[in-house]
């Protein structure tokens, strides 16, 4: 089992009291992985969230013509697949080791019990993931503006 001090000073756990920090360490489970392994692939059916403990993720899209595209490299304390809590979208995007790596998961299964038996702990995980998607969609903002005025420049 995992101890809240492997869990305290990640963001995505940012103001859990110890009590809500052991209830989740009880559901998190920890799984390693080798280089170039895949931890999901774009399309997947989605039910973990994942947090990188050790190693390197990177996430990456498949686009038409061009191939395999990575948009990011993931490390402690970086978390990726929450959207797959929420939603039962398949996977949009690939995640592939880049080191030997230990992630810890959780669930949906897991995550909708502790959503159903603690309201406030639950209350407090969905604000942390919508200020993760808040976070995700400006950075993407400032991409997608960058690629236009990159293309004007040169169009």
């Amino acid at each position: 089992m995992l101890t809240v001090d492997k869990i305290r000073n990640l963001m995505i756990f940012a103001g859990l009291d110890d009590e809500e920090l052991a209830t989740i360490a009880e559901q998190l489970e920890l799984e390693t992985f080798e280089k170039d392994d895949l931890v999901f692939n774009e399309g997947d059916t989605g039910d973990k969230f994942y947090i990188v403990d050790e190693g390197m993720v990177s996430i990456s899209l498949d686009i038409e013509g061009i191939g395999s595209e990575e948009l990011i490299y993931l490390e402690r304390p970086a978390v990726f697949g929450e959207m797959a809590l929420i939603d039962a979208a398949p996977r949009s995007a690939s995640a592939i080791c880049r080191k030997p790596t230990k992630l810890l998961s959780l669930n949906k299964s897991s995550f909708e019990k502790l959503l159903e038996e603690n309201i406030g702990l639950g209350n407090k995980m969905m604000i942390s993931f919508i200020r993760i998607f808040c976070s995700r969609i400006r950075k993407s903002n400032d991409k997608l503006r960058n690629y236009f005025l990159i293309n004007r420049a040169w169009g």
